[in-house]
């Protein structure tokens, strides 16, 4: 870490820089504070600051939360839920971003699951599934 210590805006700056390069949330750029060693009286100031000024939004956070847990981790609705909730983000941002999941695609990640596991026990099968976060009615809709 730096010897000196760093200001408020030298603070502000680089969590800027950090929020710049992909979409945090609040808990991440809190995270993120605490690894670099900031003092711990900052943390609220520098996350309202990057609220104002649009480098942390909710919504889109979980846009894109959303979109890549679909698109390239084949994660169901109920896992990419509790991974938003345990990041303490409004449940009105969560049912809006899943709600505008691209359901070919998810249907489609499903199916090819399903089909990497056709060797496996059902039961085996099914808890694999479970863990991914697919709901047992979309898993048995998908099986057929």
């Amino acid at each position: 870490m730096v010897n000196r210590e760093l200001s408020k805006a030298e603070w502000l700056d680089k969590c800027e820089a950090y929020c710049a390069k992909s979409e945090h949330c609040a808990a991440d750029v809190r995270r993120k504070l605490y690894e670099w060693q900031a003092p711990a009286d900052l943390s609220d100031e520098i996350v309202e600051s990057l609220y104002q000024n649009d480098f942390l939004n909710d919504a889109r956070f979980c846009h894109a939360y959303v979109h890549d847990k679909v698109e390239y981790q084949s994660w169901g609705r109920m896992k990419i839920q509790a991974g938003l909730r345990a990041l303490d983000l409004p449940d009105s941002n969560i049912r809006e971003a899943l709600a505008a999941i691209d359901e070919s695609v998810y249907i489609k990640n499903l199916r090819a699951l399903i089909a990497s596991r056709k060797s496996d026990p059902e039961d085996k099968r099914l808890r694999f599934l479970a863990q991914r976060g697919f709901t047992y009615e979309e898993i048995s809709k998908c099986s057929k």
